[in-house]
């Protein structure tokens, strides 16, 4: 027996309706969904298949000196009480503070305290611990941008009351610019070897899909400068040079 669509009562007719538009509507974006899927495919060339890409790796180097030094000034103080080891060493850091200010033109802002710790100290007899003293270590990080006077600052921190100078570190402050000068190296060395290997192979180079980046730069130079009790004289320091390397790798579609 044939179907008779006629014979359908309204609300039964109504929901035939709308089950065949909603079918439509379905297939259309089905439809609509795998052209768009094919197009992009077209579009790409494969890009989704790591077979059909290319990558090529360059990387530029910069050497330049430091031109920026970081130095730990220290000063240890020990006592019998707290509050008389706390006044001694405020007078005695109070004092390398103006050297360094005062006498050597370093800006507040490059004058920063790093450590402060006031901590008790034990002698130890007939297995009991006495409580002898306290010790306050404080360290203050100075930033030296005149490299040549980094001998004549530790010297006179020393002399002015500091007893201990960790190390001094030498680093270039703004390594912005060489960075993307070692960049444009990195990405002209990566091109031409694009340029050269698709020419040698006999493909060619289809529009760049992906770019990475990696940089590196030698740590900061250290020094141990001088130890508890200072020198007797200021320290030669070179600054030597620093260099600035970055990688990059750039990926390219196969035509």
């Amino acid at each position: 027996m044939l179907f008779d669509y006629n014979k359908l009562p309204k609300v039964e007719h109504r929901i035939f309706l709308i089950t065949i538009i909603l079918l439509a509507m379905f297939l259309f974006f089905a439809g609509l969904s795998q052209a768009f899927s094919v197009w992009y495919d077209y579009r790409n060339a494969g890009a989704s298949n790591v077979y059909q890409t290319v990558n090529f790796v360059g990387e530029g180097k910069i050497k330049a000196a430091p031109d920026a030094a970081k130095v730990d000034i220290g000063l240890i103080t020990e006592g019998k009480d707290s509050i008389s080891v706390q006044n001694e060493n405020t007078e005695k850091m109070n004092t390398v503070i103006d050297f360094l200010k005062n006498k050597q033109n370093i800006k507040d802002a490059d004058i920063k305290t790093s450590n402060y710790s006031l901590s008790p100290k034990y002698d130890y007899a007939k297995g009991k611990s006495v409580l002898s003293g306290y010790i306050l270590n404080q360290t203050v990080a100075v930033t030296v941008r005149q490299l040549d006077k980094i001998g004549e600052i530790l010297d006179g921190a020393v002399s002015s009351g500091a007893n201990q100078i960790n190390s001094v570190s030498l680093f270039i402050e703004n390594p912005e610019e060489l960075k993307n000068k070692a960049r444009e190296e990195a990405v002209k060395m990566a091109k031409e070897k694009a340029r050269l290997t698709s020419e040698t192979a006999g493909f060619r180079l289809g529009r760049l899909v992906n770019f990475s980046e990696n940089f590196s730069g030698e740590p900061p130079i250290y020094f141990e400068a001088l130890g508890r009790g200072g020198a007797a004289s200021a320290p030669q320091i070179e600054p030597g040079s620093e260099e600035i390397k970055v990688s990059v790798t750039l990926t390219y579609l196969i035509k």
